[in-house]
C-alpha cells in the first residue's frame, strides 16, 4: 500500500515505499513505524554535502527511536534532490523536533517525502507513546484502509486490522484508530485495535534501549 503525502508547511506526512511522479497517501502510524528501517526525533540544522541526485541535511539526533543493532550515529541524512522524485525540501534554516523515518542505504539515512517527516508536537500523546514504544509490539500485524465507503469494510484476515478514516479521507490522521489506537496480536492469534494506553506493551531494558535519556514533553 503506497502512502500519502500531504505538505502544508509545517505539515509533511507521507511514507516508506517510493512513488509514482510523488502521489503517495498516508499510512497509519504504526505502518510508518514498523515498514521502516530508522525512525528518529531530530533537528534539522541546516544543509549538507549534496551528491549528483541526494540533498543532504544535517542533524542532531534527539532519540533513535528505531535503528537496527550497531546502526552508527546518524549525523546527516539524504533526500532526492529532484522534487518530482519527491525530495524533501526545507523551508526555512532549522526545524526542531521533528519525527523522521527512512531507509538504510550504506549506512546512511535515506527518506522521501513518501516517507514520515512530522512535527512530533503535532502528535497526540498515545502516538508519541506508539512510536516511543508500543507500536513495535504490532508489527506482526498489518493495518489494511477501508477504501469503500459506500459499502461495508471487508472482513480482514487474521493478522489484519481494517484501518477507518472519515469519508475514506487518507490525507491527514483523524479519528480514534489514527490517534490513540494501535493493531496488535490478541490472545487469540487474530489482530485486532486497541487503545494504547490501555495496552500492556513492555518496555525495553536501558541496556537494550535505543532511547537517550532525553525528556520528551507530552
Amino acid at each position: 500500500m503506497d502512502p500519502s503525502f500531504l505538505l502544508a508547511f509545517p505539515l509533511l506526512l507521507a511514507l516508506s515505499t517510493l512513488c509514482s511522479a510523488c502521489n503517495c497517501k498516508i499510512q497509519h502510524p504504526q505502518t510508518y513505524y514498523c515498514t521502516s528501517d530508522v525512525v528518529i526525533l531530530a533537528d534539522i540544522l541546516g544543509p549538507a554535502n549534496n551528491t549528483r541526485t541526494k540533498r543532504g541535511f544535517r542533524v542532531n539526533v534527539i532519540k533513535m527511536l528505531k535503528a537496527p543493532q550497531g546502526t552508527p550515529r546518524i549525523h546527516e541524512i539524504y533526500s532526492p534532490i529532484s522534487w518530482t522524485d519527491c525530495g524533501y525540501r526545507v523551508r526555512n534554516s532549522h526545524q526542531s523536533l521533528l519525527l523522521i523515518a527512512g531507509y538504510l542505504r550504506r549506512g546512511t539515512l535515506r527518506f522521501t517525502r513518501c516517507h514520515l517527516v512530522y512535527f512530533w508536537y503535532r502528535l497526540t500523546r498515545q502516538q508519541k507513546l506508539g512510536f516511543e514504544v508500543a507500536y513495535r509490539t504490532g508489527c506482526k500485524c498489518e493495518i489494511q484502509p477501508c477504501l469503500i465507503c459506500w459499502r461495508d469494510c471487508p472482513q480482514p484476515d487474521l493478522r489484519e486490522c481494517v484501518w477507518k478514516q472519515k469519508d475514506c479521507g487518507y490525507k491527514i490522521w483523524e479519528g480514534n484508530h489514527s490517534l490513540y489506537s494501535m493493531c496488535v496480536p490478541s490472545t487469540g492469534g487474530s489482530c485486532e485495535w486497541t487503545p494504547i494506553q490501555n495496552y500492556q506493551y513492555q518496555t525495553p531494558n536501558p541496556s537494550a534501549s535505543l532511547f537517550t535519556p532525553t525528556k520528551m514533553t507530552y
